[in-house]
């Protein structure tokens, strides 16, 4: 596929405080970690700022907190890699945990993809944009279905549809999302964020009875037309376990690990 270049490279790489700003989340920049600080049932992202030094973790750490804190959240993951290669060693000796959390797994894998994505399959999906309510409620439905959101988050989710569907359909916002179906059920969803770099990709999920079926392939292929139709020919992303290697096989380039480490500094000492 050739070189990646360096701004492709940073967006799979730092996605939260290189992409611009979607409705319901905000980055909030400290002095020494940018935090990703939203109120959806998952952990609350952070990504070291690029001049972090082991000298200043112990205060990072407090910083991350304080501003999740302010905003009535309990749980932070960070973000590691090799912009910061002593990272991972560092939080876990300060008791941080490489762990699956809500909306994040343990390692995340950042990959582009700088051309159409190959090998074939999908041709009896059908594809929609999510343009009404109806088709987001779906979309969200499958999402914490084949995430396995614990019953607490999807009640939450439930609860807040029609407000996050006003914040979807928010005028220039950069997020899109797509349904696939399989003889007319919403079997897969997906969504992606319009960077300057290319269009990342977020939340790709398929429910397990429709695995196999090339429901995955035709969500990333309608993501690559968007980009190509954009003018920014590339995909980045952040994969997890399952989804590496259905990406490789489409042509994704792996450029690095991101292992995770979760902090959830307000749990009850048992």
């Amino acid at each position: 596929m050739g070189a990646i270049p360096d701004d492709v490279r940073r967006q799979a790489l730092h996605a939260f405080s290189t992409l611009p700003p979607v409705p319901g989340f905000r980055v909030v920049e400290g002095t020494h970690v940018c935090v990703m600080v939203h109120r959806f049932p998952y952990a609350q992202p952070v990504e070291p700022r690029a001049g972090l030094t082991v000298s200043d973790l112990d205060a990072a750490i407090d910083e991350a907190r304080a501003l999740v804190r302010e905003h009535g959240r309990g749980m932070l993951v960070w973000q590691t890699g090799p912009d910061h290669p002593w990272l991972a060693d560092a939080l876990a000796g300060r008791g941080l945990r490489n762990e699956d959390s809500p909306g994040f797994e343990s390692v995340e894998n950042a990959m582009a993809l700088l051309a159409p994505p190959a090998g074939d399959g999908g041709e009896d999906v059908e594809i929609e944009v999510v343009e009404s309510f109806d088709a987001f409620a779906e979309s969200t439905r499958v999402e914490s279905a084949a995430f396995d959101l614990p019953p607490e988050g999807r009640a939450e989710l439930e609860a807040e549809l029609e407000e996050h569907y006003a914040e979807y359909t928010t005028p220039a916002s950069p997020l899109r999302r797509w349904n696939a179906r399989l003889q007319q059920h919403v079997v897969g969803t997906a969504t992606a964020v319009l960077g300057d770099a290319g269009v990342n990709l977020f939340g790709g999920a398929v429910l397990a009875e429709a695995r196999g079926r090339g429901v995955y392939r035709a969500l990333v292929d309608a993501r690559w037309k968007l980009a190509v139709e954009l003018g920014t020919p590339a995909l980045t992303v952040q994969a997890g376990r399952m989804s590496r290697p259905v990406l490789e096989r489409l042509g994704f380039e792996f450029i690095a690990q991101m292992p995770m480490y979760v902090d959830d500094f307000d749990r009850p000492v048992s």
